[in-house]
């Protein structure tokens, strides 16, 4: 019951976060494609990892996760996004005893060729052009006690559209805390995304234009900074039954970001030997993100070191499935 009572009042707390949409945010924020998920552990879970966060991915999900970690580790994780986008992310994790852990992370997303069209020209102009993105951080984290750590991620953030740009330096703060060591019972927090404002410039934005009086003036287009999509996310998670062969862990959080109103997420993931695992997860009140699935293997190899691979797929709802590859090692 003890238990119980201490989940029903971290429920309550995270069910009344403070909700930025209020503040008619929607639609105000850069750099979107921070909010896709990484990992197939991850996103097979629902997003409900905040209070998880134990592979190389929690330097994306929630940097004080990295400071339980004791091994060595790197996780390579790719998807397929709606309309033939790619969202990639690689991360590497390094113990550094009593110092604490450092960690490397590379988020990328990339459109792939547009071809491009105008007004005059809307079935071609015969040039193909690309947006991407790519967020670049540096992250540390440390044991405080043997319930707590804390950590920090110093993430550059740049946006390209054809031959525009812009830029921005962010923060993320997360910490793990266990409640219980009997159920291993966690409550992870995290902000992300603290920083300062996107502006796109770059050559597009130059035009000569031509006066009442035929005169040609060089002019440039005037652009707008805008904020990055700053979230909070508060969550639990819990191994409700842990044997020597058998795990089954259950997980919810809820997200609050800027520009969008609180959503929850719930995950649960069992595993068999600590080799196979099996995952699910929903998502409320999203506009199209629903329920996703997804397994797992963690394999030790001779000389090598733990091999993980995690595979999800996540329902769209009318934008169609994404499946996402994850492929881990740990020395």
């Amino acid at each position: 019951m003890k238990h119980l009572t201490k989940i029903l009042i971290i429920f309550l707390f995270g069910f009344t976060t403070i909700n930025y949409a209020q503040k008619d945010h929607v639609g105000t924020s850069v750099a979107n494609f921070l909010k896709i998920g990484i990992g197939g552990k991850a996103v097979a879970m629902a997003d409900a990892f905040t209070a998880i966060s134990d592979d190389p991915t929690a330097l994306f999900w929630n940097p004080g996760g990295i400071g339980f970690q004791k091994q060595l580790a790197m996780n390579f994780s790719y998807a397929q996004w709606i309309f033939e986008t790619n969202s990639s992310f690689f991360g590497v994790i390094v113990p550094m005893g009593d110092v604490g852990t450092f960690g490397v992370s590379i988020n990328s997303f990339s459109s792939g060729d547009i071809e491009e069209t105008t007004i005059t020209k809307p079935h071609g102009t015969g040039r193909v052009f690309d947006a991407s993105d790519i967020s670049i951080g540096v992250s540390y984290s440390r044991m405080l006690t043997d319930r707590f750590s804390a950590g920090i991620t110093l993430k550059y953030m740049e946006e390209n559209l054809s031959l525009e740009s812009s830029s921005a330096f962010a923060v993320d703060l997360g910490s793990i805390f266990i409640l219980d060591f009997d159920y291993n019972l966690r409550l992870g927090l995290v902000i992300s995304n603290l920083g300062s404002n996107m502006k796109l410039s770059g050559l597009d934005l130059e035009k000569n234009i031509t006066t009442e009086n035929s005169k040609l003036v060089e002019a440039q287009l005037k652009t707008y900074d805008w904020s990055l999509p700053l979230t909070f996310r508060v969550g639990l998670a819990s191994d409700i039954i842990s044997t020597d062969n058998h795990r089954l862990t259950v997980a919810a959080e809820v997200n609050d970001a800027r520009d969008y109103k609180a959503r929850e997420n719930i995950g649960i993931e069992y595993g068999f030997n600590n080799m196979f695992f099996l995952r699910g997860g929903y998502k409320f009140n999203y506009d199209e993100e629903t329920y996703s699935v997804g397994l797992g293997i963690n394999y030790f190899l001779e000389g090598i070191g733990g091999l993980i691979v995690d595979y999800s797929l996540s329902d769209m709802n009318r934008l169609g499935q994404i499946n996402r590859l994850s492929v881990g090692l740990s020395f």
